[in-house]
């Protein structure tokens, strides 16, 4: 089956238009490229394609892959880019694009103008700066070391790449970059000023002299933006180099590690199909490919699957199965598992496609969603944030949403403080409930489920005494724990031990009150309930059983 490999690669890539791609690559950039390697066409494509890569910075492209172009010209035999060189570049691609999508999330929420900064715009500069330019810098210097006659391996922090970078021609990035700010930031120097205006004070040591660099909220969104476009066009630059020298890279791809794993992710990666990671278990026993994808038709995903497969296992046919998971926003996360035998029958010329595709159904490794048809406000789902309560006598927070197809039910926890007596926290319970009941939740954009304003079918209460960082286990050694609430608007459970292994659920002293089947640490708090309840009497808690087997065998 020697045309087993190039038939799947064939039919895997014709699934983009390699030839567009060039053209709009060619269209962009100042550099010549003459075709694409599979490594790194989905990155052109992102920065072709995607906000924000897209606002890459022209200037700072043009210079950096020329002076990249001129130092192969005059050093073409003392370069190399080894597999330690070659993780710097994946480190800071990976930080590149998990930082991308939390700027797509986040830059555009409308929350307070501190706690934005606090948890987003200041980490979000850290990272552009400490988690991807440092690494593509820190590549850089050591290619660029290699022609000068100097080692920059030792330098591989900003403050350090900086000046290395500029001494060697990289104006453009060195101008753009205010490291002052990033150590302010990493040293824990900053302040904001609400009056006259939001404001940002960054404090930070120049020449041994303390200085403040004060500027409004929407300059520093600046300057996050540019510097994000200057490292999307330090990365265009060097994958367009690493594109046209690929013979530089000198690392093992069978090697069973991150760099090799990552770069057999980035050639599967295409425009819909995207590769994310790849990874092994231990002793051989599975390899595992995650894959976001555009489409959700199962004979689309089967197919792509059984492709994958053969790519892969032509790279590591030593695993006993290959597992193949599937990620799309309106659909459950799907999987398909191969095991090896099934793969090397293939490549024996004694196996078909279908009979691959037929063994991994029988085996039940064969698992894909159909994606949910409900229209959804995704952003809305996105975005969307229960509240918690707050009164004199009471605190509910943790609010998550559990609801069913046909069934709203939600969870919760409740801090009654230090009261004691039963009717009062029995009275504090059924006010949270009330609270609780009409709570809006959203839709979900992958499964069919009871969402909105009615009246919930279910609540789950953990009931606690303070909300103490811990003591929030359901046991009865945990004191902060006082009961946990089943209620619903049936008045008939349909949790199992209350979701709780059976062992800890009847270590509890359980009966009903109303619409609710409540769980108590404690037997005090059922004891004047059940006097009058005979031994052989049905227990009150519901369970069926007799009361001295049941509830009154534990007082």
């Amino acid at each position: 089956m020697d045309l087993l490999k190039p038939c799947c690669e064939y039919k895997y890539y014709e699934h983009y238009d390699d030839s567009k791609l060039l053209n709009e690559i060619q269209q962009n950039i100042s550099t010549s490229i003459a075709s694409l390697d599979k490594e790194y066409a989905y990155v052109f494509y992102r920065m072709m394609n995607t906000r924000p890569c897209i606002f890459w910075n022209k200037d700072v492209y043009t210079q950096t892959v020329s002076l990249l172009e001129k130092l192969f010209q005059d050093h073409p035999n003392e370069l190399k880019i080894e597999a330690d060189t070659y993780n710097y570049f994946l480190m800071g691609y990976d930080a590149y694009c998990q930082l991308c999508d939390t700027i797509l999330d986040i830059s555009g929420f409308n929350i307070e103008q501190e706690i934005k900064t606090r948890l987003y715009r200041l980490p979000t500069y850290s990272t552009i700066l400490e988690s991807c330019l440092s690494n593509f810098l820190s590549l850089i210097a050591v290619i660029t070391g290699q022609g000068v006659g100097k080692d920059y391996t030792t330098q591989n922090k900003l403050g350090q790449l900086i000046p290395v970078l500029e001494s060697n021609g990289y104006t453009e990035i060195s101008q753009r970059i205010n490291v002052n700010i990033r150590n302010a930031i990493n040293h824990g120097k900053v302040l904001m000023r609400k009056n006259p205006s939001d404001q940002i004070c960054f404090y930070y040591v120049e020449n041994r002299i303390q200085k403040c660099q004060e500027m409004p909220i929407y300059e520093f969104d600046n300057m996050i933006d540019n510097s994000l476009d200057v490292v999307s066009a330090v990365l265009l630059a060097i994958i367009t180099f690493l594109n046209n020298h690929k013979q530089l890279i000198q690392t093992n791809l069978t090697q069973k590690d991150y760099v090799s794993f990552a770069r057999l992710s980035m050639s599967l990666s295409i425009p819909g199909i995207y590769c994310s990671t790849i990874s092994d278990t231990d002793n051989l026993k599975q390899l595992n490919v995650e894959i976001d994808i555009d489409k959700t038709e199962r004979s689309y995903i089967a197919q792509i699957a059984t492709l994958m497969a053969v790519l892969v296992y032509d790279r590591y046919n030593d695993y006993e199965q290959y597992m193949f998971s599937f990620n799309h926003p309106r659909m459950l996360n799907s999987w398909v598992r191969y095991k090896k035998e099934d793969l090397a029958a293939l490549f024996a010329g004694t196996g078909t496609f279908d009979s691959v595709v037929k063994a991994a159904m029988d085996r039940k490794d064969f698992l894909i969603f159909d994606p949910s048809t409900e229209e959804v406000d995704l952003n809305e789902v996105k975005y969307f944030c229960f509240p918690n309560y707050s009164s004199e006598l009471y605190q509910i927070n943790n609010v998550q949403d559990a609801s069913v197809e046909d069934r709203k039910r939600l969870r919760a926890a409740l801090y009654i403080g230090d009261v004691e007596d039963r009717e009062k926290i029995l009275a504090i319970i059924g006010e949270a409930l009330e609270w609780l009941k009409t709570l809006k939740n959203p839709a979900s954009p992958q499964i069919a489920k009871k969402h909105g304003s009615m009246p919930a079918d279910a609540i789950y209460l953990n009931v606690y005494r303070h909300d103490a960082r811990k003591n929030k286990g359901l046991n009865t050694r945990n004191e902060n724990f006082v009961c946990f609430v089943d209620y619903n608007i049936s008045g008939e459970t349909t949790l199992l031990n209350g979701s709780l292994p059976k062992v800890i659920w009847d270590s509890f002293h359980h009966e009903k009150v109303g619409n609710m089947f409540i769980a108590w640490r404690e037997a005090k708090n059922i004891t004047r309930h059940v006097d009058k309840v005979g031994r052989n009497d049905p227990c009150p808690c519901g369970s069926g059983k007799k009361y001295k087997k049941c509830c009154g065998s534990k007082i």
